[in-house]
């Protein structure tokens, strides 16, 4: 750290962790702090920039810590140790899986027998991703869907092609909340410009995502997006971490810790909903809550 110049680990900008970055760079620009927001560190290279040494404060899903820390799925034979959690801040997020009414699909397991061509928009296309663990639980894969003359493209926020609106796209799996961001135009476009069917995931293909990337239970609210009919069973992650190396100094922690609980009103006002609750700020079930966050804590009567 040179000085009171501090790198936040982020996302593309207008993005949720982008956001906390912006909040962040404000509770500690009273005490002289200058934060600069990186937006190249979105996904899984936020954990790769904060063991790297290239962010000193960054944000991350439990699904994608939980990864990085077991050398699982996108962290592969990687190693991120040290990891310590500063501060929770609540974001509901759910995993939607939708494809065109005109596809006259209802049941995934029409792709097979009917050998569909599907053009499929998700994050990750890897053995093992959520998109791969969907697709084989209904009996099919990426690869042979691709034999079929279907199609894979990549869904990301820094992504600033137009494929849902040049109608080249048919199923759509990824990651849906209450915002219009980088990332989230795709369902806002999606939804507007075409029938969408939203199909809830069974209760076994549930428990394979829950066991296997630590996602909890949960529903898509229904009215959510148009096409949104009815509440939809899926998985879902409730929050993100503020985490940092646990040798960041305890000033800093505690300035942060501080500074966002004297100022929590700031989530109040943020271009996608997330919330400060004192009673879950602490908590995290995947790294160790750094010492000077826990001291704070203790001291205000949130932890019990």
């Amino acid at each position: 750290m040179a000085g009171k110049r501090i790198n936040f680990a982020g996302s593309t900008v207008g993005e949720p962790w982008w956001t906390i970055g912006e909040i962040v760079a404000q509770v500690l620009e009273p005490h002289g702090y200058q934060v600069s927001i990186a937006h190249e560190s979105f996904g899984d290279n936020n954990v790769r920039w904060i063991t790297g040494k290239k962010a000193h404060i960054g944000v991350t899903t439990p699904v994608l810590m939980q990864s990085a820390i077991k050398g699982i799925h996108e962290f592969q034979c990687e190693r991120h140790r040290g990891l310590t959690h500063i501060a929770t801040v609540l974001r509901p997020n759910w995993l939607a899986l939708a494809v065109r009414h005109d596809t006259g699909i209802s049941d995934l397991r029409e792709i097979k027998r009917k050998k569909y061509p599907l053009r499929i928009l998700a994050p990750n296309p890897d053995p093992e991703s959520y998109l791969d663990t969907v697709l084989r639980h209904y009996g099919t894969n990426l690869e042979e869907i691709q034999g079929w003359g279907g199609r894979f493209m990549k869904w990301s926020g820094r992504l600033m092609g137009g494929h849902v609106r040049e109608g080249t796209v048919d199923m759509m799996l990824g990651n849906i909340y209450l915002g219009y961001t980088p990332h989230n135009r795709f369902w806002y476009e999606a939804t507007m410009l075409y029938d969408m069917r939203f199909l809830g995931f069974e209760e076994a293909l549930i428990e394979k995502l829950v066991e296997k990337f630590g996602y909890l239970r949960g529903t898509v609210p229904h009215g959510l997006f148009r096409g949104l009919e009815r509440d939809v069973p899926s998985v879902s992650t409730d929050a993100v971490y503020i985490y940092c190396l646990k040798n960041q100094p305890a000033k800093l922690v505690r300035l942060i810790a501080e500074g966002l609980d004297n100022n929590s009103e700031l989530f109040k006002n943020v271009r996608s909903a997330m919330y400060y609750e004192r009673d879950q700020v602490w908590k995290n079930s995947v790294i160790p809550l750094h010492p000077a966050a826990e001291a704070y804590y203790r001291a205000k009567g949130y932890m019990k």
